[in-house]
């Protein structure tokens, strides 16, 4: 026979953040309740991980980038045109690093 934990939530209503995950949690049928429970707390966790990763990569591949010499003398036009050739999320996440 397989063991069972009890865990018991309670939610602070006065939170929106738990009104809401209340609100999801009770749209579950009484009996899929524990897997939806298990299911967010996984999947978080592998968004967690999986951003680390991403992260950690996008550094390395940074640091190994070689770029060639600028002019210091650039007009800013000139940079303005390089950065908007990035995609907007990926200026975001090198802002962040």
């Amino acid at each position: 026979m397989s063991e069972r934990k009890r865990y018991y939530l309670s939610f602070d209503m006065d939170n929106p953040r738990h009104r809401e995950a209340e609100a999801l949690f009770a749209r579950q049928a009484s009996r899929q309740r524990t897997e939806y429970v298990v299911n967010s707390i996984l999947t978080a966790n592998q968004s967690v991980i999986l951003e680390q990763i991403v992260r950690q990569v996008v550094r390395d591949e940074l640091q190994n980038l070689r770029l060639p010499p600028q002019n210091t003398q650039l007009e800013e036009t000139d940079t303005s045109v390089q950065l908007s050739d990035l995609p907007g999320s990926l200026i975001h996440a090198l802002e962040e690093l």
